[in-house]
């Protein structure tokens, strides 16, 4: 009998090295809680029964750097200093924060938040790092990134990638990092993943999910943007048209996003039956 992989990573707690799996670098074989094997330690754990015919698992080579582990969680803390959390936590609260907060992996970096890019298989592309007034949760200054400060290559990935392989939920896509956490939150019917800009919808960045079912949330003024770029690289999707309304009834200043609106109105229900959706 071969070993496999469970792709639920996150059943497991803790790894059998005594590290922490909330970052989800244990990966167990199925039927097994304590065997696996671990990408931080790079060390396998395998059953010692004799009877299983052993394949261990590495993560796929790529021809271009990854972001190590251990810088990746050493950015996991100080959040009372993290402008973006701190905003977070007084929107919310304290619990709702930390449940954004861990399911994203949000790092910290003096004041500033990291949205980390993690893909489909846990491998750490880089960190896009931005500065937030921490009372009003709007971005200022010019983001920067891991990868430039580590002088080393990247592939981009979407933000929250990390999310779609334990369930099948629809993908909801927006542009800012900072939507996808908040809308993770409010409406938890989709996975919320993010672009990261306006241009970067295009089908070498969505190629991971382009057989899932993605709903577009564009920014306001964004909707023909979108929808044009969406047609022309052949995504089976459909769009909402949210945005343009919330600015018609004056709920949102020009090219304001969904989150926007919610943090405006304070609106912490959403119907996932109500969506004014085109298809493709």
């Amino acid at each position: 009998m071969e070993l496999k992989l469970d792709k639920n990573r996150k059943r497991v707690s803790v790894c059998p090295c005594g590290k922490s799996n909330k970052d989800g670098k244990f990966a167990p074989f199925k039927n097994y809680d304590n065997k696996g094997y671990c990408h931080a330690c790079s060390e396998s754990f395998f059953p010692d029964d004799g009877t299983v015919s052993v394949v261990p698992c590495k993560p796929k080579e790529t021809k271009f750097k990854l972001v190590e582990a251990t810088k990746f969680q050493d950015s996991l803390d100080s959040y009372d200093t993290n402008d973006f959390t701190s905003f977070l936590t007084k929107t919310f609260n304290t619990n709702i924060a930390k449940s954004m907060i861990e399911k994203y992996y949000l790092g910290t970096y003096g004041s500033k938040v990291i949205f980390w890019q993690i893909d489909q298989n846990f491998n750490i592309r880089t960190g896009k790092i931005v500065d937030y007034n921490r009372e009003t949760g709007k971005r200022q200054g010019i983001p920067s990134w891991v990868h430039k400060y580590l002088n080393q290559s990247y592939k981009a990935c979407l933000f929250g990638l990390h999310l779609i392989e334990d369930n099948d939920k629809p993908i909801a896509l927006v542009e800012s990092e900072k939507t996808a956490v908040v809308m993770g939150f409010i409406n938890p019917y989709f996975n919320w993943l993010a672009t990261g800009g306006i241009s970067n919808l295009n089908k070498t960045l969505l190629e991971p999910i382009m057989n899932r079912e993605i709903i577009l949330f564009p920014d306001q003024d964004a909707y023909d943007i979108w929808d044009e770029k969406a047609s022309r690289i052949g995504l089976n999707y459909k769009i909402s048209n949210e945005c343009e309304s919330y600015y018609e009834n004056g709920e949102i200043e020009a090219k304001d996003d969904i989150a926007d609106y919610f943090l405006n109105t304070h609106k912490l229900a959403y119907d996932p039956e109500y969506r004014k959706f085109k298809s493709a």
